[in-house]
């Protein structure tokens, strides 16, 4: 699958204003049925929850800020989050090196409104966090 890192800034603006240094590529999911970005986030200490492991808060602002930017990576339509679901799996250690963010749609083709999926995955590719979510394009 492919890896996330060439692309930089946050997947509308192409500029990092909440600072998480993420970096997107374009992807396929399912065999190339679904459409998907990819992310690559690095967690500094700054993104601290419970001691040595990420904030349950930071995984899903780099989760939503992916499944977002989906619709203008895809559709060049920015989109907001209508609602988002997590499911915490395991907690994330700080010093696990680069997290892996995936974010794909139920269908290829464009919508205004857009069931969108998620995950967080360490490097070795364990499951952390697992979202659903709702995604409106911003009028």
């Amino acid at each position: 699958m492919a890896t996330a890192d060439d692309d930089t800034g946050d997947g509308v603006t192409g500029r990092d204003p909440l600072g998480l240094g993420l970096r997107f590529k374009k992807v396929d999911f399912d065999d190339g049925r679904l459409p998907g970005l990819v992310a690559r986030f690095e967690p500094r200490d700054v993104h601290r929850g419970p001691p040595g492991r990420l904030h349950g808060g930071m995984a899903a602002t780099v989760l939503d800020e992916t499944m977002a930017s989906l619709g203008w990576a895809l559709d060049s339509k920015p989109c907001v989050t209508a609602k988002l679901e997590l499911r915490y799996r395991l907690a994330v250690p700080l010093d696990a090196g680069p997290l892996r963010i995936e974010a794909w749609r139920d269908r290829a083709e464009p919508r205004r409104t857009q069931r969108v999926h998620g995950r967080l995955l360490l490097a070795d590719g364990t499951v952390c966090v697992e979202a659903t979510g709702l995604f409106v394009q911003a009028r």
